[in-house]
C-alpha cells in the first residue's frame, strides 16, 4: 500500500494548512486528511467508496481522528453515526502510515522538543500556526503566489477536490 501525498501551505499571517495522504484498494481509497486555518482545525481517516467505480462516490470519515471510534457519511450527506467502516486490516495500516506521515511532515505548536522547528521558522521568518510544515520539506513544496505546494506524482488532484468540496465544515473544531 503505497500512500499518495498531497500538502498545500498558504503560511501568510493567517495560516492555512491542508494535507493528506491516500492509498487505492480496489475501486476504494483509504486515508487520511489534516487541514488548518486561523479559525478551525479538522484532521480524521477517511474512506472513499467507489471512486473508482461507475456508481457515486461516498466519503465516510472519522468523527474524531480516531481510525477505530465512530464515523459519519459527509458525501451524501447525513449526520448519523456509523460503525468504521475500514476493514480491521486497513486500520492498521491507516494509523502506521498516518504516525509517520506526521512524524515526517507536520509538527504542531504545542508538541514537544520542536525548538529547531521554531528557530527554523524564525530564521525564515514565517509565523508558527497551530499546524505546519516541517522546515526541512519546506523546499519541496512548489510556491506559486501565496500557495506553497506538494503533490506526489501520481496523485489524483480529483480526490484533493471531493475533500475539498464535502468535507463538512460543521465537524471542525474551533483552534485555542
Amino acid at each position: 500500500m503505497q500512500p499518495k501525498v498531497y500538502i498545500s501551505d498558504s503560511p501568510g499571517n493567517l495560516g492555512s494548512v491542508f494535507a493528506l495522504f491516500y492509498f487505492e484498494s480496489g475501486v476504494d481509497l483509504y486515508g487520511w486528511h489534516i487541514e488548518a486555518r486561523s479559525l478551525y482545525f479538522s484532521a480524521a481517516f477517511f474512506m472513499v467508496e467507489n471512486f473508482y467505480a461507475d456508481r457515486s462516490p461516498r466519503l465516510y470519515r472519522s468523527v474524531q481522528d480516531d481510525v477505530y471510534g465512530p464515523w459519519t457519511i459527509d458525501y451524501p450527506p447525513t449526520k448519523d453515526e456509523i460503525r468504521c467502516p475500514v476493514p480491521e486490516s486497513v486500520g492498521h495500516e491507516l494509523e502506521r502510515i498516518q504516525s509517520r506521515f506526521v512524524e515526517e511532515w507536520i509538527f504542531f505548536k504545542n508538541d514537544v522538543r520542536i525548538e529547531d522547528e521554531l528557530l527554523a521558522y524564525e530564521a525564515l521568518g514565517m509565523p508558527v500556526h497551530e499546524v505546519n510544515i516541517k522546515a526541512r520539506r519546506l523546499p519541496r513544496l512548489h510556491k506559486e503566489n501565496s500557495t506553497w505546494t506538494y503533490m506526489q506524482p501520481g496523485i489524483d488532484l480529483n480526490v484533493v477536490q471531493l475533500l475539498r468540496k464535502y468535507w463538512r465544515l460543521s465537524e471542525k473544531v474551533p483552534m485555542r
